[in-house]
């Protein structure tokens, strides 16, 4: 298996781990920040430059990491732990969807209406 599948395996076992609810308590660091690691490492690959580069697949990853944490914390299904990682570890993939969208002459659009979903789902946590 050459390291571009080894990646996307990774991958989508990190996301079937975080969208699982029945996740055993005290794990939900490790779930995040794997998730979280292996999103960013797979948009990576697909960035400007890099052997494989894809524009939409990395902005694809990007926003689909970002997404499913603004889901995990407003989800009142899910710790109250798990939801706080989620919350202090959004910023990872906003700020490389900021890098990614300043590249682009709108960029900066996309990336203030990300910022307006995340206020949106902070009040209920604080």
């Amino acid at each position: 298996m050459d390291s571009h599948a080894h990646l996307y395996n990774a991958f989508f076992k990190a996301q079937d781990r975080f969208q699982d609810y029945s996740s055993p308590h005290g794990f939900e660091p490790d779930v995040i920040h794997e998730y979280l690691h292996w999103g960013v490492l797979l948009a990576a690959s697909h960035e400007h430059g890099a052997e494989q580069e894809n524009a939409l697949l990395c902005e694809l990853f990007l926003r689909q990491l970002y997404h499913h944490f603004l889901e995990a914390i407003a989800d009142p299904r899910r710790s109250h732990i798990f939801r706080r990682v989620c919350l202090d570890s959004i910023h990872v993939p906003l700020l490389t969807l900021k890098r990614y969208y300043d590249q682009f002459e709108d960029g900066d659009i996309h990336f203030l209406a990300l910022q307006q979903q995340l206020r949106g789902v902070q009040a209920p946590l604080d």
